[in-house]
């Protein structure tokens, strides 16, 4: 996934996936976000140098045994949302993904509908 700028701010991708990270990028840049790809052990260093990343969207599959380091991560810079993506049947990584602290997890066919409404929410 291409890195791509946006006065909306940037969405990070974390993962491998190509295809969940194309649709991943399609759906931000469709709502005016821009978007990148970073590897788990990159995140900090991005997040620490661009305030416009709003999201750290991560794949949940290739990314579980990185998900404390994301968490750090996110708490630096913008104190981006966390949004994690997994297979409808993968419970054990939802359940991974809460104690961790994300704010949020979606299942893989929610990218077109469920992202963009969580990206446009208010932060609490």
């Amino acid at each position: 996934m291409e890195q791509k700028n946006s006065d909306k701010g940037k969405i990070l991708f974390v993962g491998r996936d190509i295809f969940l990270g194309t649709m991943v990028s399609q759906a931000v840049l469709k709502e005016g976000f821009g978007s990148q790809a970073v590897a788990p052990l990159k995140v900090r260093e991005a997040v620490a140098s661009d305030p416009s990343i709003m999201a750290i969207v991560i794949d949940l599959k290739e990314s579980r045994e990185h998900l404390t380091e994301i968490v750090d991560a996110a708490g630096t810079g913008n104190h981006p949302r966390l949004i994690g993506i997994a297979f409808h049947t993968d419970l054990e990584s939802k359940r991974q993904a809460q104690k961790a602290g994300l704010d949020h997890v979606i299942h893989r066919s929610q990218i077109q509908s469920h992202l963009v409404q969580l990206l446009s929410e208010k932060k609490a």
